[in-house]
């Protein structure tokens, strides 16, 4: 039974490429809901100055353009990560690929929405 749905993920992944698509969502790793939720945690004010060298004048805007050369720059940050773990570097560090995944995914929700997203308040968690 575990092989044949593993041979019919193989399948869809194939098809995939040769049509020139990328797998759906669900089938690019076990990584996707972790980055998913983390962007649900993802607090500006702490996590940005870190990723991307934020200033607290970029921090408090809610100029689209702003949020823009944010991504811009979490976007470089994370090729830059990625070049590290491909080459084996000794700097390459998996919590802050993870992190810029999911500061990324915040920060672009952040522009597609053109409001300030919700922040998770640890006391309504039970």
């Amino acid at each position: 039974m575990e092989d044949a749905v593993r041979s019919s993920r193989k399948d869809r992944n194939r098809s995939a490429e040769r049509s020139g698509k990328r797998p759906r969502a669900r089938d690019r790793g076990p990584l996707t809901e972790t980055i998913r939720a983390g962007a649900d945690l993802y607090d500006r004010q702490r996590h940005l100055p870190w990723l991307a060298r934020a200033t607290p004048a970029e921090l408090s805007s809610e100029n689209p353009e702003t949020i823009l050369e944010i991504v811009e720059r979490l976007s470089r940050a994370l090729a830059a990560e990625r070049r590290r773990g491909r080459a084996n570097h000794w700097s390459y560090d998996m919590n802050r690929h993870i992190a810029l995944l999911q500061a990324l995914a915040a920060e672009r929700q952040r522009l597609d929405r053109g409001t300030r997203p919700r922040r998770h308040d640890l006391r309504t968690c039970a």
